[in-house]
């Protein structure tokens, strides 16, 4: 019964889930009891503009609550920060979660507030993520993210070697990427990026320019390595045995 409960829930998201076999029935209701009690401790934020179903790990703070918008089942994982309030705020959506211990800010400053951060649907990011929303972050629906992902839309200027540089204020031209993007462990993403849709990430990459769709992408600085198209793949292929 509490298998063809799970599977019903989870068929939701994605029509070809099943179960493990060989996963107790032991196994199956700590699962669900855990999710309960994170679906309990959801209701503390009760300013957050969130669906029914927003599951709450352990230790998790929001600041800002009112400016916070939450979809359908999303789960924050254990020791979340969030600081949500800004010019645009910060949303996450449908079926989308972030990983524990993680550090969201759309606003680190009361002089100069932040613009937002926009999480699409169907997003997964992994443990210790760093996303800043001070130019503005947005990560399109479907990605799914390594630990310790860091994105920084806001660069310190410095070029006025008399003043110091924690005075010469910042520029902030954000960041954004794409759909169904797979991005490794440790990346790096710099103020002022655009990543296309598709792309695939080597962990360790620091990006500092846009890249094109269906790129496959690695390096420090990053470059691209190749496409995931097949036919340009081929035809580059053929280019260079010329």
């Amino acid at each position: 019964m509490l298998r063809r409960i799970i599977i019903h829930i989870a068929k939701k998201k994605n029509a070809d889930f099943t179960l493990d076999p060989s996963l107790s029935n032991d196994v199956l209701f700590s699962f669900v009891f855990d999710k309960f009690i994170s679906w309990i401790r959801s209701w503390k934020f009760i300013f957050c503009k969130r669906d029914l179903m927003l599951f709450i790990g352990k230790g998790v703070r929001i600041r800002g609550q009112r400016s916070a918008h939450f979809g359908k089942a999303v789960q924050i994982g254990d020791g979340v920060q969030i600081t949500a309030w800004g010019k645009k705020g910060l949303s996450i959506g449908d079926y989308s979660w972030i990983g524990s211990y993680s550090f969201l800010k759309v606003s680190f400053s009361l002089n100069d507030i932040g613009k937002f951060i926009t999480i699409g649907k169907n997003v997964g990011i992994g443990e210790y993520a760093h996303l800043g929303g001070a130019g503005g972050l947005s990560i399109g629906d479907d990605c799914i993210i390594g630990p310790y992902l860091s994105c920084h839309p806001e660069n310190h200027r410095f070029l006025d070697t008399k003043e110091l540089i924690r005075l010469q204020g910042t520029q902030r031209k954000g960041i954004s990427i794409g759909k169904n993007c797979w991005i490794g462990a440790k990346v790096t993403l710099l103020d002022g990026v655009h990543i296309g849709n598709n792309c695939v990430i080597a962990a360790g990459a620091v990006i500092n320019k846009d890249m094109p769709d269906n790129a496959v992408i690695g390096g420090v600085p990053a470059r691209v390595i190749r496409s995931r198209n097949v036919d340009e793949a081929n035809i580059s292929s053929k280019r260079m045995s010329a």
